[in-house]
Parts: C-alpha cells; structure tokens; sequence
C-alpha cells in the first residue's frame, strides 16, 4: 500500500475512534517514537494501521486471506474463522501469523506453525482455545 493510503488510514482510524490531534501523536510515539507520521517509515505506517485495525477502528485487511482450505484433510475456511475469533477474544490480533498463537499451537497441537494443521489438529487447537477463554472468564 501507498505512503498516502496508509496515511489517509491512519487519519481515518483515529477520527473514528474519536482521538483529538494531541492523543493520536501521543499513541503514534509510543508506537513507534515519531509524532508525525510524515517521519514514520512505511513500515512504522503499515503497523500503525495495523493497529487500528485490532483495534476496530477499520476494517480487517481484504487482501490477507484465510489459509487455504482447499485439500480435504486441511482445515474449513468456518475452524479458521472461529479460531481466530477466539484468539482474537484472547487478547490476540486474531491473524494465523500471530506469534502468541504459534506459541500456542506449539505448545498444544505440537505444530510448528498453524498453517500446518490438519482438522484433527485444528479441532485441538479450537478446543485448547475455547478452554483457555472459559478459563479466563470463570476467573472474571
């Protein structure tokens, strides 16, 4: 994306999130130690709106699809959908790259990474989340 899209994004994500000029400069140091986005890298720009993003503020990314699911032993497109959900629920970006679901998915699904998951494993993970949220809102 454009330096002039990521712009207009991130001008867009914090209006509607209702911050005045002087909270959206100081959200953008302690993201990425610039005021302004003029001197923010594309990349500071790009993770900035990502943030936004996780924030609610826009609308997920179009163009960063679901893992394929076209193989019958891969996971459907919904276990995907509900996965990143609950991840999301968890405090998580709720994106299957996220490093704190890898490190979940290792550590339950045995995995190295959930794009190698079958539904079997999938199921697993699933169940592993929907434990941990149940958990957390038991402890609540």
């Amino acid at each position: 994306m454009n330096r002039v899209a990521l712009n207009k994004m991130l001008h867009a994500g914090t209006k509607r999130l209702g911050w005045d000029e002087d909270t959206r400069r100081a959200w953008m140091q302690k993201h990425t130690g610039q005021r302004s986005s003029k001197a923010c890298s594309d990349a500071q720009l790009s993770m900035l709106v990502d943030l936004l993003r996780d924030l609610g503020a826009l609308a997920p990314n179009p163009a960063a699809p679901l893992p394929d699911s076209g193989n019958p032993e891969q996971p459907t497109q919904h276990q995907w959908r509900y996965a990143l959900d609950l991840s999301k629920k968890l405090g998580m970006s709720g994106a299957a790259h996220d490093p704190a679901l890898i490190t979940f998915c290792k550590r339950v699904c045995k995995v190295h990474s959930p794009r190698f998951l079958d539904r079997h494993g999938m199921a697993s993970l699933i169940n592993g989340l929907e434990g941990w949220l149940h958990a957390k809102q038991k402890k609540n």
